[in-house]
Order: C-alpha cells, then sequence, then structure tokens
C-alpha cells in the first residue's frame, strides 16, 4: 500500500499523464488466486474512497488500477512477485485454520469496512498464529469483524510486506479523515461565535 498518503496519492493520480493499462492490470488481476478474497474487495473500496475524494470515475479507476499493479505486481516466471522476489519468498499451500470458525463467534458478514478488518487482524495476527502457516482463531482477542478479515489475515501471513503497505494506507487515510473533521469542528465553532456575536450586536442596538 513510499511515504505518501492516500490523499496525496488520490491528488496526484487526478492530475497524473501517463495513461493506465486498466483492462490489461484487470485481466492480470483476476487471475490472481488472491482476487476474490481480496483484491476485488480492495478494488471495491478504493474505487468508492477515490470517487468521495471528488475524483472522476475515470480519474477513480485510473489511480486505483495505479496502486493495485503497484500492491500486485505481475509474477515472474518462478510465481513470485518480480518487485519482493528479495524480500518475500513463495509460500507453499495456503494458512489452515482460517475455516475453523470458533463456536462462541457470531455469524460473521462478507465485508466490514476495511479500516476494522485491518486493525482486528494487527491486533490478533501475532496471538493467532499456529506454527509457520497455520491459526488458531480461538487465541483472538475478539471475534473477527468479517470473513474478509480473515483473507487479510492470511494476506498478513503469506505477504507481510503487502500487508503492512495497505495497513499503511488504511492509517493514513484514517488520519486525513480526523483531520477533516477536527477542521470542521473548528469552522462551526467559529460560526457559532460570528452568530453570536450579530446576536449580541442587533441586542444593543
Amino acid at each position: 500500500m513510499d511515504g505518501s498518503g492516500t490523499a496525496d496519492r488520490v491528488e496526484g493520480a487526478t492530475h497524473a499523464r501517463e495513461p493506465v493499462d486498466i483492462l490489461g492490470i484487470s485481466k492480470r488481476l483476476q487471475k490472481d488466486p488472491r482476487w476474490l478474497t481480496v483484491i476485488e474487495p480492495l478494488r471495491t473500496r478504493m474505487m468508492r474512497e477515490g470517487r468521495q475524494k471528488g475524483m472522476s470515475k475515470a480519474d477513480a479507476q485510473a489511480w486505483t488500477y495505479s496502486e493495485l499493479d503497484r500492491l500486485y505486481p505481475p509474477r515472474d516466471t518462478e510465481g513470485m512477485p518480480a518487485s519482493d522476489s528479495r524480500t518475500e519468498p513463495a509460500h507453499p499451500g495456503r494458512v489452515t485454520g482460517l475455516g475453523d470458525i470458533p463456536e462462541d463467534w457470531p455469524a460473521l458478514p462478507s465485508n466490514a469496512s476495511l479500516a476494522a478488518e485491518i486493525q482486528w487482524v494487527t491486533a490478533n495476527r501475532l496471538r493467532v498464529r499456529d506454527g509457520d502457516l497455520g491459526v488458531d482463531l480461538t487465541r483472538a482477542l475478539g471475534p473477527a469483524p468479517s470473513h474478509s478479515a480473515l483473507s487479510w489475515l492470511e494476506t498478513a501471513i503469506l505477504f507481510p510486506a503487502k500487508f503492512a503497505d495497505v495497513a499503511v494506507k488504511v492509517t493514513q487515510g484514517q488520519e486525513d479523515e480526523r483531520e477533516h473533521v477536527r477542521r470542521e469542528k473548528l469552522a462551526i465553532g467559529e460560526i457559532r461565535e460570528l452568530l453570536a456575536e450579530m446576536v449580541e450586536a442587533d441586542d444593543l442596538d
């Protein structure tokens, strides 16, 4: 998910001049085994985030697929992401135990907010590890917010650098949102003070 925040990349994408091969990236990513559980839900959220920040549909698509292409680069002939071949070895198989939902957990929805899912994984991924490629969900601090969170847990175990990148983006996005709310509250406070002054001036007249 570089040091710039989500907001900076969204703004930069709006003014990007280099075309993005959306169709080519989409076709490649749809062949990735993580498409349905991880990549597609992330694509949907990033598209929504871009539109909420005022981007056109075309700009939001270009930004989203550019980011996905960076997060999930083409794999080399050995089946490893070319850009991560020195940092993240390929893992055989899948993480075991993800389907063993504890009996005391409620029914999990398909998706929750991305922030909630990433926060749950961050808080629990070390607690639930059971060997190199296994998890024991009964060790979690609490139920997962969704099935998608379990997919993120798998990503965090198999591809920790990828998960860390996503987690950074989510954290920065939350900070941007909190700053936006803070500014709105300050603006509302200033308006109320101005109205109070106007009312007071009318009373004096």
